[in-house]
């Protein structure tokens, strides 16, 4: 069951971008639609807001109400809004700990669960029920660093709930599984690190150590992937130095159990050995292993739990072309399009990357992420 609480403090706000839809319809302070001015009154939602919650509950979603007022005022304020018929179950306490032991005691093994609001006393609720928080109502602002994300529109509130399934299926799937090493591949600029960066604040949430790898880091020096004519197949071939990762890392942690090393790993800008990483897993940990060109051999044997994060190829060249400054050459879009993209491409077409993995994610609209299988 895919569940989302919500505080009041969602429906009595208003997005930038309502309020300024609102705006337009009024001219000289007089409504062109005969309604009040928006924040007038407490009578008034943002029809966003009602938007999403059809969609949302067009998804599946069973949707809750969760906050400190009494149900009698709850249920008043739903009944004034017009929106009591899409809410299941109203949670209702003064306090934390009360908030805390209904939140469990609905909440299945398997079920996600998300809460939606500003209200600080349901915030901490929800993250003591290792229930992740969008921040969305007034004080946004205020708890944003604390929470999973924050949300700045009805459609942006529906856009990290997808997200976060997604990213709550993964962590499960790798906690259920006791993975040790959990790979995550993809084109260049398919979202590898921010979908990593948002599982392990989920990881987080739910108590389990892991330590992020990522496969740039085992690059081999310019002159060798740039070796042949071809500067694609170079790359496919020589890109990675994927003996290094195998040597130093991978089968250490594989044989102990667990891993604390200093590894020194290759600039790109002498071609010396001189980036120190120090990876550090203990045996109640997992590895996250995120690059390109990952899941065929030497390093496929490796991974436990495997995500293939698809993405057109346009919309990475696209992403590609914002990069602030170059990483090789004096044109990095010119790069990606001679050397990355032929590469994957051959790497797509040998392998099939999505064939046999744990989860295919769709994430060429990276606002809204799609698990393909």
């Amino acid at each position: 069951m895919n569940r989302i609480y919500f505080d009041l403090g969602v429906f009595t706000y208003w997005s930038e971008e309502s309020l300024e839809n609102k705006r337009l319809a009024f001219k000289d302070g007089v409504s062109v639609s005969g309604g009040p001015v928006p924040g007038s009154s407490g009578d008034e939602m943002d029809p966003g807001l009602s938007d999403m919650l059809r969609h949302l509950h067009s998804a599946g979603y069973e949707l809750n109400i969760c906050d400190t007022l009494p149900s009698a005022d709850i249920i008043g304020r739903l009944d004034r809004f017009g929106i009591r018929s899409f809410f299941e179950q109203i949670i209702t306490g003064g306090s934390e700990d009360i908030l805390v032991k209904h939140l469990v005691r609905f909440r299945g093994k398997d079920d996600f669960s998300l809460l939606v609001g500003t209200n600080e006393v349901v915030i901490c609720a929800a993250e003591h029920s290792q229930i992740p928080v969008i921040a969305y109502g007034e004080n946004w602002m205020e708890y944003r660093r604390r929470a999973m994300a924050y949300a700045l529109s009805p459609i942006e509130i529906e856009d990290r709930a997808a997200t976060l399934s997604v990213i709550h299926e993964v962590a499960r799937r790798t906690i259920e599984k006791k993975a040790r090493v959990l790979g995550i591949d993809g084109i260049d600029y398919a979202g590898k690190k921010f979908f990593v960066k948002k599982l392990g604040r989920y990881f987080d949430l739910l108590g389990k150590e892991y330590t992020v790898l990522n496969l740039e880091d085992f690059h081999r020096a310019v002159e060798e992937t740039y070796k042949g004519e071809d500067p694609g197949e170079s790359y496919y071939f020589n890109g990675f130095n994927n003996e290094k990762l195998i040597n130093e890392v991978l089968d250490p942690f594989v044989k102990a159990g667990s891993i604390d090393k200093v590894v020194y790993c290759i600039d790109s800008t002498n071609d010396a050995f001189v980036n120190e990483r120090h990876y550090r897993i203990s045996p109640d940990g997992v590895m996250v292993l995120l690059g390109p060109m990952m899941f065929r051999e030497p390093l496929l044997r490796y991974f436990d739990v495997t995500v293939y994060m698809r993405c057109d190829y346009k919309e990475s060249e696209h992403r590609a072309s914002l990069m602030d400054t170059p990483v090789y050459g004096d044109d990095p879009l010119e790069v990606y399009r001679n050397k990355n993209i032929p590469a994957q491409k051959m790497y797509v077409q040998r392998h099939d990357p999505a064939k046999g993995r744990d989860f295919v994610i769709d994430n060429s609209n990276f606002h809204r992420p799609v698990l393909v299988s």
